[in-house]
């Protein structure tokens, strides 16, 4: 089976480059060649393309909860593309992040007040 791990570039607009420092897996943009006049000068950012099964190995979740969470019924679906019958993701991208970033849980979810087992009587 092929491997379904793709990249794909997305210009933005006035955004600095990044040093060459950065981790491997992180989003990188892409300069312009020096032939390219400094008024068509745009910068590229490079997401990878990532399968349902990718991302649910990553979140580590199963794959099924990835699937349930792109459906239109979903409260607040996970930001993918469609291709056709192919459900694709943007590793690194700022909606993905967003969305993990809306998840993430601070302090205790218990209400006060709230036991955990009935008492005995």
């Amino acid at each position: 089976m092929p491997n379904s791990e793709r990249t794909i570039e997305i210009p933005q607009a006035n955004t600095p480059p990044n040093s060459s420092s950065e981790p491997p897996n992180q989003p990188r943009e892409h300069t312009p060649s020096p032939e390219t006049s400094k008024d068509e000068s745009v910068s590229v950012t490079v997401y990878e393309f990532i399968d349902s099964r990718e991302l649910a190995r990553r979140l580590t979740v199963p794959p099924s909860w990835i699937r349930d969470q792109v459906r239109a019924r979903s409260e607040d679906p996970l930001p993918h593309v469609n291709l056709g019958k192919y459900v694709r993701f943007l590793w690194g991208s700022p909606a993905l992040e967003l969305w993990i970033r809306r998840r993430i849980v601070v302090g205790n979810t218990r209400r006060p007040g709230r036991t955990r087992r009935k008492e005995q009587i």
